[in-house]
């Protein structure tokens, strides 16, 4: 989505934080699963989509799982660093 927002002006630069909820989200992520032609050049079909999100139950997870029936498996692996 950086690439859709504007930057910001000055010295300081960067990208400017945006906070989506509810219908913006669902909207934005319909718009990149099914408007996106995920063919390659030779227009072959998508094999695997990977979509990595934080834990939770948040806007996105709860659209993805109402629009996008999943064929295949997910593995949900978490690493932990134990300093002692």
């Amino acid at each position: 989505m950086g690439f859709l927002l504007p930057r910001k002006e000055g010295p300081e630069g960067g990208d400017v934080a945006i906070v989506w909820r509810g219908l913006m989200v669902q909207k934005a992520t319909q718009q990149l699963l099914f408007d996106v032609d995920w063919r390659d050049s030779g227009g072959s079909e998508l094999d695997a989509l990977v979509i990595d999100m934080p834990p939770g139950t948040g806007d996105v997870p709860l659209t993805l799982g109402q629009l996008v029936s999943v064929d295949g498996r997910c593995f949900d692996l978490h690493l932990a660093i134990i300093h002692r």
